[in-house]
């Protein structure tokens, strides 16, 4: 994918409208991401569709999955993460998936192991961009607690856990950990943002352009302190300011030029 790629967060729930919006945004877009709210109506068929429009750009399926995760006697998954899992990877090829690791370790590591066969590819969550999200991701960790359950779990080695202070500090290394290929981090929260380079050089894909920005900071300087925190491997994820625009094309145009003319004078 492009180095800083513009992705639209198309959260439209009638289906009509949002392929609509993505039919005119799509030739400045470089992804596009589609929650479980707009595949309500339409089912998982509007993904391939989407990538169909999209030209087989990526797509990401913003399920945000929270459920549990079975490996039977077998050595084969079987809870519910792997179902859903399977249903988006067989409705999209090569489809992202956002997976919760909050949960539980056998949540994301069932995510992840049942994603890559198949061809699809595991963001999860250290952080999110939402007024009280840091009442969870920022909680400090109990250390001696949390080694004894990694341990319970057969993790020895955790890499850079020393440097764990926080759950999202634990989410990215467990992220590492169990090879996801990216991550979530709130654009309208630099010092979090910041935060993520300690433990992973995989791509960061950012919510929190635009509109819910906290600090009131144009979309220019957003963009300029979003590359300068986390380098080209990054995605801006763009919403209401492009698919509530009369102008979707025009406003997903002016995010790419913005984007552009921020990128070259770096």
């Amino acid at each position: 994918m492009k180095d800083y790629a513009v992705v639209l967060a198309n959260d439209l729930t009638e289906p009509e409208k949002m392929l609509d919006v993505l039919k005119k945004a799509a030739p400045y877009l470089d992804a596009v991401k589609i929650g479980i709210t707009s595949s309500m109506k339409p089912g998982t068929g509007i993904f391939a569709k989407a990538k169909e429009i999209m030209l087989d750009k990526p797509v990401l399926a913003d399920y945000k999955i929270a459920d549990v995760g079975v490996l039977n006697k077998n050595g084969e998954w079987e809870g519910t993460n792997a179902k859903i899992v399977k249903t988006l990877a067989e409705a999209c090829d090569g489809v992202y998936i956002t997976c919760h690791t909050i949960v539980g370790l056998s949540s994301i590591h069932e995510c992840v192991e049942v994603a890559h066969p198949l061809g699809a590819k595991v963001l999860t969550l250290p952080f999110m961009s939402h007024k009280g999200a840091g009442l969870f991701f920022d909680m400090p960790l109990e250390k001696e607690y949390v080694n004894a359950e990694l341990v319970k779990y057969g993790i020895t080695n955790l890499a850079k856990g020393p440097l764990c202070e926080k759950i999202s500090d634990l989410i990215l290394a467990l992220g590492e950990h169990f090879g996801v290929d990216g991550y979530i981090g709130p654009a309208n929260k630099p010092k979090i943002l910041e935060r993520y380079r300690l433990f992973t050089d995989k791509p960061v894909w950012s919510p929190g352009f635009g509109r819910q920005d906290e600090t009131g900071r144009t979309l220019e300087q957003q963009i300029k302190d979003f590359a300068g925190l986390l380098g080209p491997n990054s995605r801006m994820i763009v919403g209401s300011l492009i698919y509530k625009a009369e102008d979707p094309a025009k406003a997903a145009e002016d995010v790419m030029r913005t984007r552009d003319k921020v990128i070259s004078s770096l």
